[in-house]
């Protein structure tokens, strides 16, 4: 292995920064100062960073279904964090996400200690469509979605593909597919023809869905697995 992904993979950094700090001379391997980032490491070779020792650690890859009156953020004064359902995250590794939904919102949430895969995520997300079901306080008839579909269209295009489809799953009840980048206009037109949204899950994101994990509950996943 390469001695800039070995120090990527311990600490948190991205692999131009690896890259820096080899060159810059605060990397050795086995009591030898380094400074090639390309250099093969041996198995059984020790490295050190900045004078303390460092190995490879397992990331995490977590794939939860928020439950209502959760943030998703590490600390929030008014909501508990979502990371408080994880009962057993690393405690020397900060968490980011790859995708985040408001406090009252729930549904899939992708996270993991790794940051250059939530980053990587992120990104193809803004690609993907999303699924969400949203249950309203009002009953819906078609004039209502006839509306929703105007206001839709009247919203300022833009170079992302276009995604968008609206169904009627009860008298109170919708089931939208949006490209994900636009998921907040579309809260915009409910809001623009009043209505009162009781629940907000997002139930999938691209290719993935929550499907039987239940509200509040997560499993870990290997990297590959996380399939968008």
């Amino acid at each position: 292995m390469r001695l800039v992904k070995f120090l990527t993979l311990c600490v948190a950094m991205s692999r131009n920064q690896g890259k820096f700090f080899i060159r810059k001379g605060r990397v050795s391997v086995d009591g030898k100062v380094t400074i090639d980032p390309d250099f093969e490491l041996l198995d059984g070779s020790r490295v050190f960073y900045d004078g303390k020792h460092i190995a490879i650690k397992e990331h995490q890859y977590i794939v939860l279904n928020k439950p209502p009156h959760y943030a998703c953020i590490t600390e929030d004064k008014e909501y508990p964090s979502v990371l408080n359902l994880i009962k057993d995250q690393a405690t020397d590794r900060t968490y980011y996400f790859a995708n985040t939904l408001g406090p009252l919102e729930t549904g899939l949430v992708l996270l993991s200690n790794d940051i250059r895969w939530t980053s990587r995520l992120n990104l193809r997300l803004q690609k993907k469509s999303c699924i969400y079901n949203i249950t309203l306080a009002n009953d819906i008839n078609e004039d209502h979605i006839k509306n929703l579909r105007e206001i839709w269209l009247a919203f300022p295009r833009n170079k992302m593909p276009e995604t968008f489809d609206i169904q009627k799953q009860s008298k109170n009840t919708l089931l939208i597919r949006i490209s994900q980048a636009r998921s907040a206009e579309m809260l915009a037109a409910l809001s623009s023809i009043d209505f009162t949204i009781k629940q907000l899950q997002l139930q999938q994101l691209g290719k993935m869905g929550i499907g039987e994990l239940a509200e509040g509950d997560y499993l870990q996943a290997k990297e590959n697995e996380v399939q968008i």
